[in-house]
């Protein structure tokens, strides 16, 4: 988990030194619906739900069309909350337009079991438009990599999200 963190810090402290005169930041606000899966023997069960996200967002340009966004989500669905830290690679395709992609961290608010880890590592991909200079929309979907079950029986424990929103920067 420090490496995580520490390699998260380093990589936005990379891009806002990088080129800080491109630096802006934001808020954004939106839908989540958040699913899982779990697997145990040759039986597995999923599920979803909806929920909201809001969070402050960092835009730091690296080059014309790269920039890199990390953001401070927090996020509730049926009652349950997290924190997300994703630090996502913006690549401009088109006027307005771009390709997000990166790790993603996320910590569950809630108690968890003793063979629950409530620490995530994921990856998260998706697209956004820049409306305005201020305005952006976005959409991005998000697997997580490691197993949530920390027991020892043979049981995996995943979730994704999908997250769909809009923001302003400052």
């Amino acid at each position: 988990m420090r490496k995580v963190l520490l390699i998260t810090l380093l990589v936005t402290g990379f891009a806002f030194n990088a080129n800080a005169q491109d630096s802006r930041f934001g808020a954004t606000v939106g839908f989540l619906n958040a699913g899982g899966k779990v697997t145990f023997e040759d039986e597995s069960v999923t599920g979803s739900d909806a929920g909201f996200y809001l969070g402050l967002i960092g835009d730091f340009g690296v080059t014309e069309k790269f920039h890199i966004q990390p953001e401070l989500l927090y996020a509730s669905v049926d009652g349950s909350s997290a924190i997300f830290i994703p630090v996502l690679a913006k690549i401009y395709v088109a006027e307005g337009f771009n390709l997000q992609a990166g790790p993603e961290i996320s910590f569950s608010l809630e108690e968890t079991g003793d063979d629950i880890s409530s620490l995530s590592t994921s990856i998260a991909a998706g697209l956004g438009y820049d409306i305005t200079e201020d305005f952006f929309v976005e959409a991005r979907y998000s697997q997580q990599l490691n197993n949530s079950y920390t027991g020892d029986l043979d049981i995996t424990a995943r979730g994704n999200g999908l997250f769909v929103g809009l923001g302003y920067k400052f």
